[in-house]
């Protein structure tokens, strides 16, 4: 049998597969980290700026359908190309919109760029297993998972964009940055010298009978539950994160500080997830034990919701880092958990199913919590049960 390995060329592709991923990330956060600059600047309430983030879950949700087959007809290399021109394609449309103060033209470089994010996120484990041994791929999907645009773009972005004159600015920061991640993608191997595991030459069944297996499998179907649930809290919140705590008296600037350390935080999460997952192989384990802990901590911040005015920049910090690397940790569980459960179906299929699951779920709790928005509490428009349906929802991950 041949030998299995894999070639250092791998680490390469996968910085630059990291690099788009923050690229998009950045793009993905530009203005929900500064969401009364935006609403000032293009004369928009703050529902509207959310919608700049709902239409990035519906982009997710629509293309989702579809990734699956193309990642089989693409190949990896040539959909992380597709996602990169897309990327950068997005946010010089938006910096032009910018330009002529156009809310819509904004939206629709939003739905361009938006669709970089499920070509390189879905294709997570397709890469894993085109690229990686066995023993390395969960650790390889942690670094593909952990959002470090995420973080970059909390920390840069409130920073560089105090004054509604800078918004330009940081648009086309944001498109220098899309295009320096995707010139590389041109340059990389299309697929290693050799497969990294024999089932790389097994065949597979087709995407459309792969979801006829996947129909029938009661195990897969839980996994996307708590994987949807779990993963659309993260996105409901960092979307919101700002509009729950600035009616505190809190700015764009320091909640973007809080939620960048809390994605740090989640990072961790990921990075310690993958390393553990390889070594033990206890995915059912660390599911019983970790989803607790994420309910724990969001009614932890229903509690200290009450002192937010007298700046609980402490308290809010240590339960956002808590809540975050343990929803992130159980990223890397259910994506490797689902991959294994719905054998021998392709692993592009799988985690586009995950993916999309996630961001319906996400796209749903933003609109709820939006809701809830109370424009006479004490204070104005605060959020305070948007955080109960938080923890309500990590709840039912629990029980599930």
């Amino acid at each position: 049998p041949p030998s299995l390995k894999t070639y250092p060329q791998a680490w390469l592709v996968l910085f630059f597969l990291v690099m788009l991923r923050t690229a998009v990330s950045v793009f993905q956060f530009t203005f929900s980290v500064v969401p009364n600059l935006t609403a000032e600047y293009f004369s928009v309430s703050l529902t509207g700026v959310n919608w700049l983030a709902n239409v990035q879950c519906l982009v997710y949700v629509f293309l989702s359908f579809f990734t699956g087959w193309l990642f089989e007809k693409l190949g990896v290399k040539r959909s992380l190309i597709l996602a990169g021109f897309l990327c950068a394609a997005g946010s010089a449309i938006r910096y032009i919109a910018i330009k002529l103060n156009s809310f819509p033209i904004v939206m629709v470089g939003q739905v361009i760029g938006s669709a970089a994010s499920p070509l390189s996120l879905n294709i997570m484990t397709m890469f894993a297993s085109t690229w990686f041994t066995e023993n390395k791929r969960a650790t390889a999907g942690m670094f593909v998972a952990s959002n470090y645009g995420a973080i970059l773009g909390m920390f840069m972005i409130p920073a560089i964009t105090t004054k509604l004159e800078q918004i330009p600015k940081t648009l086309m920061i944001v498109t220098i940055i899309a295009a320096v991640a995707f010139i590389p993608l041109f340059f990389i191997p299309a697929k290693p010298p050799t497969p990294p595991s024999l089932v790389q030459d097994q065949q597979k069944p087709s995407f459309f009978s792969g979801l006829k297996l996947l129909s029938k499998n009661y195990n897969f179907w839980i996994l996307f539950l708590v994987h949807s649930l779990n993963v659309g809290l993260s996105i409901a919140f960092g979307t919101i994160f700002t509009q729950v705590i600035s009616p505190y008296g809190y700015t764009d600037t320091e909640a973007g500080q809080l939620n960048a350390i809390a994605f740090f935080a989640g990072t961790l999460g990921c990075s310690v997830a993958g390393p553990v997952l390889d070594k033990t192989k206890q995915h059912k384990l660390f599911l019983k034990l970790i989803a607790p802990m994420v309910l724990v901590s969001d009614l932890g911040f229903i509690f200290i919701s009450k002192s937010f005015n007298y700046k609980a920049f402490a308290a809010i910090l240590f339960v956002m880092t808590i809540n975050q690397f343990f929803l992130s940790f159980l990223v890397p569980v259910a994506i490797e958990l689902g991959s294994e459960t719905s054998y021998p179906v392709s692993d592009a299929t799988t985690s586009s199913i995950l993916w999309q699951g996630a961001q319906i779920c996400g796209f749903v709790l933003v609109i709820i919590m939006d809701m809830v928005r109370d424009p006479q509490g004490s204070p104005p428009n605060n959020l305070y049960k948007a955080l109960i349906i938080q923890a309500a929802v990590a709840g039912a991950v629990m029980l599930l």
